[in-house]
């Protein structure tokens, strides 16, 4: 999902006034959730509306293209996230070149004033916008007093010795360090795409597959490889194998996303689902031939099964904390 413009989700009622953060929320990970945490108290104690107010596309998207950056979250499961943390509003902006020039003083007249009648910003401890990244603690520091908002700045989240941020996380992604993801996000990482057709070889085999088309088609974070995973299928959690990458058994080298899921006849042709990644079990091999093939997918189903079965109530729905 990508916005041609700027929109609120809901609408924001005329003279509403709200508590703001401000910020991309690539992942509404461990750390952000605290931010999140605090805007909601910071609403309630003032009687104030919440409101989150992030970007699209990220900025660093449009300004540093050659950075080449892999989101944790497309902006439609952003926008799931933020609505499940009890977020009343969420404003997406549309980012440009022309907007990322904004200086900081006129983002917060302009905009958190002017537009969404904020009275109370919640910012984290790193937190900084408007034209070169200056509006910081202390610029932030003296526009609340200059235009009487209060400004609340919340703690790093500390997890295994270091904050919690999006590159962290990224990079454990890459590692295949699925586990240590999930503890950074407070939830297992998930890859959104719709089920498209495919070329059914998965059915003659013995294992069916739902063939996945990514929200972000090329910006998969993780490694190929073969992963244990689960769906929420209408509040259900169902469990299967994830292959991630080309199929060198039978001299195919474009990258493929498909998902097995263990005792499911339905039709999934067509729908949008939010695959949880749980563990990588190994990285993609070449068999010599189908039967060899199928013989270590079986062994992979046998495995991923003891894993999911050993998470037992960690397996939740996408969304929810592990």
């Amino acid at each position: 999902m990508s916005l041609a413009r700027s929109q609120v989700i809901p609408e924001l009622p005329p003279g509403v006034k709200t508590a703001v953060t401000v910020g991309t929320f690539d992942g509404v990970h461990a750390g952000h959730l605290a931010i999140l945490e605090q805007l909601r108290q910071a609403a309630t104690s003032r009687d104030l509306r919440s409101m989150v107010i992030t970007f699209d596309p990220h900025p660093r998207q449009l300004l540093q293209p050659e950075s080449d950056i892999r989101l944790l979250t497309a902006t439609r499961a952003k926008l799931r996230l933020l609505a499940e943390t009890g977020i009343e509003y969420t404003a997406v902006l549309a980012f440009s070149r022309e907007f990322s020039r904004v200086s900081a003083e006129r983002f917060v007249i302009d905009y958190l004033i002017g537009r969404f009648n904020m009275n109370c910003l919640v910012v984290g401890y790193d937190h900084a916008f408007g034209r070169g990244r200056v509006g910081g603690e202390k610029v932030l520091a003296q526009l609340s007093r200059a235009y009487d908002f209060d400004l609340i700045e919340v703690p790093p989240v500390i997890r295994e010795g270091a904050p919690v941020s999006s590159s962290r996380i990224r990079r454990a992604l890459s590692e295949g360090a699925m586990g240590q993801a999930a503890r950074l996000l407070g939830r297992f990482y998930t890859i959104g795409g719709k089920v498209v057709a495919g070329a059914g070889r998965g059915k003659v085999l013995g294992h069916p597959t739902a063939n996945i088309r990514p929200c972000e088609l090329g910006k998969e974070v993780i490694p190929h490889g073969i992963y244990a995973a689960a769906v929420d299928l209408d509040g259900v959690m169902m469990p299967g194998a994830l292959h991630y990458g080309p199929r060198p058994t039978f001299d195919e080298q474009k990258s493929t996303l498909e998902l097995n899921l263990f005792d499911y006849n339905g039709d999934l042709y067509g729908r949008e689902l939010d695959v949880a990644v749980i563990e990588r079990i190994r990285p993609i091999l070449s068999f010599a031939g189908a039967q060899e093939l199928v013989s270590q997918m079986d062994e992979d189903d046998r495995m991923i099964k003891k894993i999911l079965k050993r998470l037992g109530p960690e397996l939740k729905p996408a969304g929810h904390a592990v």
